[in-house]
């Protein structure tokens, strides 16, 4: 399954930092410096083809530490999954619900999906 590989991909380059599905846990947030999340969007655009469609992939690090990640090179290794890079994007702030402040690195991605054809 993709969130399976998505999380592979991560642990294989950051064992040390949990990786979470878009159905993390306030506690979870709160007890770990550093963690990764994604989330498989519900918005689709049409493929090069014309006949599939891309789902949008959000990958996200959060950090309270201000630790660095190699976005390159995670972007190349997410090709595997295959998750195709489109951009990314890097915020400061407190996370949602919380005094807390992080940085966030949040990278989109697009994955074809198989069998669809319009």
């Amino acid at each position: 399954m993709t969130k399976e590989r998505i999380a592979t991909v991560i642990k294989k380059h950051y064992p040390d930092i949990p990786v979470f599905d878009s159905d993390i846990k306030k506690e979870e947030v709160v007890e770990n410096p550093s963690f990764f999340m994604f989330r498989m969007s519900n918005r689709y655009t049409r493929g090069e083809s014309g006949r599939s469609l891309l789902q949008r992939v959000y990958v996200s690090f959060v950090t309270k530490e201000y630790k660095e990640i190699n976005v390159p090179l995670l972007a190349q290794d997410l090709q595997t999954v295959p998750l195709y890079f489109v951009d990314s994007d890097e915020e400061l702030g407190k996370i949602q619900g919380t005094d807390i402040e992080a940085m966030m690195v949040t990278m989109e991605f697009t994955m074809q999906v198989k069998g669809c054809m319009i």
